[in-house]
């Protein structure tokens, strides 16, 4: 059995997470991590990339802290399929304000009703 090893990078010694001068480092840090735990999980790291790590409900970045739903473009109950192009991956909260809501939500994001 193969043991993959991985590699930790050292956080720089004078990085301050309540500074916001560093606040772009931790945002890339966080970005890697998130995007090296999720390669294994094929279908959530696709939609993912594809969203360029972003909720399309409110425009910030889904992460492994934040945590995320899977959400149906097109519901299940109307007959939308569980395929990636059905797909979108929402925050947690975000996906609850989207069903208590109502809200209808595409690739881009929130979609305005008639």
């Amino acid at each position: 059995m193969d043991v993959r090893i991985k590699r930790h990078i050292k956080i720089k010694g004078n990085a301050n997470p309540y500074d916001p001068e560093w606040e772009m480092y931790f945002e890339r840090r966080l970005e890697k991590e998130t995007t090296e735990k999720l390669r294994y999980r094929s279908r959530i790291y696709d939609l993912w990339h594809q969203q360029n790590g972003i909720c399309p409900v409110c425009r910030e970045h889904i992460t492994e802290e934040s945590g995320w739903h899977k959400h149906h473009i097109i519901w299940r109950t109307d007959g939308g399929r569980d395929t990636n192009e059905n797909l979108v991956l929402l925050h947690p909260n975000c996906h609850r304000q989207v069903h208590s809501q109502k809200w209808k939500v595409g690739k881009l994001g929130l979609e305005k009703g008639p």
